[in-house]
């Protein structure tokens, strides 16, 4: 997945750009250790271990819309 910029997100409920990318599946340990470094933080969401090949790979944390 080539994820560009969350800036770039609008929201297609609320218009909204406080964009989160949704993670489907195991992260890794690098990925967990990248998570939690301080310019990371609020970028990411882990979400479920089962993965359905249709997930919204972006959430709105102003009114919670996956897309």
């Amino acid at each position: 997945m080539q994820v560009q910029e969350l800036t770039e997100r609008i929201c297609p409920n609320c218009n909204g750009t406080n964009i989160v990318i949704q993670v489907w599946g195991l992260p890794s340990d690098k990925f967990l250790e990248e998570m939690d470094k301080e310019e990371n933080k609020g970028k990411y969401q882990l979400r479920g271990c089962c993965v359905s090949g249709n997930d919204p790979d972006y959430c709105c944390n102003d009114c919670g819309e996956e897309f």
